[in-house]
């Protein structure tokens, strides 16, 4: 029996072990100069899951012993050929990521002066069967030049194209690819229009934070976390005015332009937000959303976001809870 032990012990599994985290109340995680504090028995909760590199026994345990445990293969995890040690640096960062952006969103949200400073723009999407896709261009590809001339922000790129019409050729040179020369085509909706097909998105560096929050997260990791940060940084400096009497577990990664996109591990979060006792889970819309009521059974109210402005509504929407 030892010896068995000792095997399922060292011998890795292939996958990660997931199970849930109980919700942590985001206010005692944040520190917000000139925030105000919630009222007893309420506030906003961050959900994560705790997930680790499973050997034959954690396996076991996580699949057999746990509720709401399960496993994840490698695969669909870490990227080919990144390590585990690696995986979790990158977890990490995209932690201290969210932290910046949720700062920027909710103080702009509050007219703070919030600075942005551009640091290039990228291929956001390829339209399939036009120029740009018949090349091999991709999503994510930095466009550095244009006809010759630098490009540094999105603005820029448009006068630089302004005054291309359609079948004439673009030169492009794409950071780390070499340069291409693109035959456009018309706009379909606008055939005085001369596309490529690609859309692009700006890049920007936050420069300035008018209040700088500091976060005591020290070893928990990923993006999820945005959407709660954001929402308890603009009620703690707006005076406490969402939560009336609410205790309300929030995921959902968040971008600059306030948008939430979709998470990991929303069944585990689910029931985590229900052991912390919470009345209410926002989730991003969409599958998570489908798959947090379908975990919920009811226990605990579920509504689906899009968004940090839509997140205020539904929150200002509920009927406050003595």
């Amino acid at each position: 029996m030892l010896a068995l032990g000792v095997y399922a012990w060292e011998t890795p599994s292939g996958d990660y072990a997931i199970w849930p985290d109980t919700a942590h109340p985001t206010a005692q995680y944040l520190l917000i100069p000139h925030g105000k504090a919630p009222a007893p028995g309420t506030g906003f909760y961050f959900v994560d899951v705790r997930i680790v590199d499973a050997n034959l026994l954690t396996k076991f345990w996580a699949e057999h012993l746990v509720n709401g445990g399960g496993l994840l293969p490698i695969a669909e995890v870490r990227a080919p050929g990144q390590s585990n040690q690696q995986y979790n640096a990158e977890d990490l960062q995209q932690m201290a990521t969210s932290q910046q952006i949720a700062q920027a969103v909710a103080e702009q949200a509050l007219k703070m002066p919030v600075r942005f400073a551009s640091t290039g723009v990228v291929v956001a999407s390829v339209s399939p069967g036009l120029p740009a896709a018949r090349a091999g261009v991709q999503p994510g590809w930095v466009i550095s030049k244009v006809n010759g001339h630098s490009v540094r922000s999105a603005d820029g790129l448009l006068a630089i194209t302004q005054d291309v019409r359609p079948g004439q050729v673009v030169h492009y040179v794409f950071a780390g690819h070499a340069p291409m020369a693109l035959r456009t085509v018309a706009d379909r909706a606008d055939r005085s229009k001369a596309i490529i097909g690609i859309t692009i998105a700006e890049t920007v560096r936050i420069t300035r934070i008018p209040v700088p929050v500091k976060f005591l997260t020290q070893g928990i990791g990923g993006p999820s976390a945005g959407l709660a940060f954001a929402l308890d940084i603009y009620d703690a400096l707006s005076g406490r005015k969402l939560l009336r009497g609410h205790r309300i577990a929030v995921t959902g990664e968040l971008s600059l332009d306030g948008t939430v996109s979709p998470i990991g591990g929303v069944v585990q979060k689910t029931i985590g937000a229900i052991d912390a006792g919470d009345d209410t889970f926002l989730v991003p819309a969409g599958q998570n959303y489908r798959d947090a009521v379908q975990e919920a059974h009811g226990r605990i109210r579920i509504i689906a976001v899009t968004s940090f402005q839509q997140a205020l509504r539904v929150i200002r929407s509920l009927k406050p809870k003595a």
